[in-house]
């Protein structure tokens, strides 16, 4: 049966309470109803109540944090019809009148109009303490999924801690580093320690040793594969965003994620799950404006080709997906020829005015430290390496 019941001008004020609806009477509004209770808004058969299909419009008013209790009622009355306002911060009835008069439509934080989109302000951007990488004019910013790219031995790991250190002593992040392919103590003591004292290890005082172990338990945390446990996907989202919440910790280094048990879905190829799996970390990054770093080996053969031809190593060259080079925001890829520097390629800047633009690099080791410095950067040093 046709509900013929006239329609009623204005609209019609939804609250999660009744001390919300009082607050809202105050400010000078009448139509104010409580729904926080499901039966305010549908009868016994799950239809909508016949004095709410009446109003022609509704206006959904709530405090931070009653973003789900919006969005249901909406979709129960039709979202169409709905505009939403949170409660201000002062609760003055002119703020709070102002609110509800400019009141959004649902959905902002997916359709939206650029003025419904809060302003980002300023970009911050990040040196990464690699003085010629950072001359170049190679920037981070978070949050971020970095994937880093190469065969066994080509560095990734060398570069990468100190990385870590630079990004600790420059802008005081914390940092998990996962431990799979190598112990704690004593490789990572040892290189960390070496990154931390800057200088070769024959030098090293009793006092150099304490302050660097200090600063190491201050910026780092370790993630361990439990004994006979399986690390899949799920786990590892766990552990990170505890790390996260209880050391924060703002960058992440999973080295290599080939380490981890991935686990494909029946009827899921490879690639899609490693879509999948990408997806969840950049969305963990996102909620907590971290750098995601992703160490990944490619296919030997492939590498081997590619270098044979004097080509570059990329991002597409990564193992099971075309996902490292579609999603990533900061992309590199590294690799050795033998004798000669380890080249480092800044393959992916997802925002070139900001982060700057993709470039080459020679990375020089220096032994006793095992540490790297940039020597030239261009791509014009591929013919010299080739």
């Amino acid at each position: 049966m046709l509900n013929t019941s006239p329609k009623l001008s204005g609209s019609l004020i939804l609250t999660p309470g009744d001390d919300a609806a009082d607050l809202i009477r105050a400010a000078g509004f009448k139509s104010v109803r409580d729904a926080s209770m499901a039966r305010e808004i549908l009868d016994s058969n799950g239809r909508l109540r016949p004095e709410l299909s009446m109003w022609d419009s509704f206006v959904i008013v709530i405090p931070e944090g009653g973003e789900n209790w919006r969005d249901t009622v909406a979709i129960n009355i039709g979202d169409i019809k709905c505009r939403w306002a949170y409660f201000p911060d002062s609760l003055d009835p002119i703020d709070l009148a102002n609110a509800i008069r400019t009141a959004r439509p649902m959905w902002t934080d997916e359709v939206a109009r650029m003025s419904d989109v809060p302003d980002g302000g300023v970009t911050e951007t990040y040196r990464t303490g690699f003085g010629g990488l950072d001359h170049h004019g190679w920037r981070i910013t978070t949050p971020a999924f970095m994937p880093v790219i190469g065969p066994y031995g080509s560095g990734k790991s060398v570069f990468l801690r100190q990385l870590l250190v630079n990004l600790w002593r420059l802008h005081g992040w914390k940092f998990l580093l996962t431990a799979f392919e190598e112990k704690i103590k004593p490789r990572y003591e040892r290189d960390l320690r070496r990154n931390m004292i800057g200088k070769p290890q024959a030098s090293w005082t009793d006092e150099d040793v304490a302050r660097a172990d200090m600063e190491i338990d201050k910026c780092a945390v370790f993630l361990r594969r439990k004994r006979n446990e399986t690390l899949d996907q799920t786990r590892l989202l766990d552990r990170i965003e505890y790390a996260v919440r209880v050391y924060g910790v703002r960058v992440v280094c999973i080295d290599p994620v080939n380490e981890i048990d991935h686990q494909v879905g029946r009827g899921e190829s490879k690639t899609d799950y490693m879509g999948r799996f990408i997806m969840s970390l950049k969305a963990l990054a996102d909620d907590y404006n971290l750098l995601m770093i992703c160490c990944a080996h490619p296919p030997k053969d492939g590498v081997e080709k590619r270098l044979s031809k004097n080509g570059l190593l990329t991002l597409n060259d990564g193992a099971d997906t075309a996902h490292w080079g579609n999603k990533a925001d900061i992309g590199l890829a590294l690799w050795r020829n033998i004798d000669g520097p380890t080249l480092l390629h800044i393959d992916k800047l997802k925002d070139h005015e900001s982060m700057g633009k993709p470039t080459l690099a020679e990375l020089i080791l220096n032994p006793a430290l095992n540490q790297f410095t940039v020597g030239r950067v261009g791509y014009e040093i591929m013919g010299d390496n080739a």
